[in-house]
């Protein structure tokens, strides 16, 4: 039962994430192609796991990016939403990962949180200073 309602969740994020569409995909796909990379690394995934690992997580960075444009300005919400996101994904990644490398994930969930607010508190940051630097760019244009 447990699986089925996992694999219902899975489903409906899959096809909400390829809904989404321009800004709010590019940046669902960065974030979870950064905390792919550092989940694979750390708990030494083979290519399957790998594999499942990049979909679950560019499922949830959808949602979770989705739920923060929708909600922003109302920290206790997002974060109330994005719990109940990230308790699906912790099901998703225990049919996926071995006893030993969900252990590991299970105890580092906060660094992993962690390193995903600093990518896109980076992202954020650099996406300001693209914004500052093209319209410094027009204003020249113009003149």
């Amino acid at each position: 039962m447990k699986k089925l309602l996992v694999m219902t969740f899975m489903v409906f994020g899959i096809v909400y994430g390829a809904t989404a569409t321009g800004n709010v995909s590019l940046v669902a796909e960065k974030r979870a192609n950064h905390l792919s990379d550092q989940m694979i690394k750390e708990l030494r995934l083979n290519n399957y796991q790998s594999n499942k690992v990049r979909a679950i997580n560019l499922d949830v960075a959808a949602q979770i990016t989705e739920i923060e444009q929708k909600f922003e300005g109302n920290e206790q919400l997002i974060a109330e939403k994005c719990k109940d996101v990230l308790a699906v994904r912790d099901l998703a990644f225990e049919d996926v990962l071995s006893t030993v490398q969900y252990n590991d994930y299970f105890g580092d969930r906060k660094m992993y949180s962690k390193v995903d607010r600093e990518f896109m508190a980076n992202l954020s940051e650099q996406g300001t200073q693209n914004l500052a630097s093209n319209e410094n760019a027009s204003e020249n244009n113009v003149n």
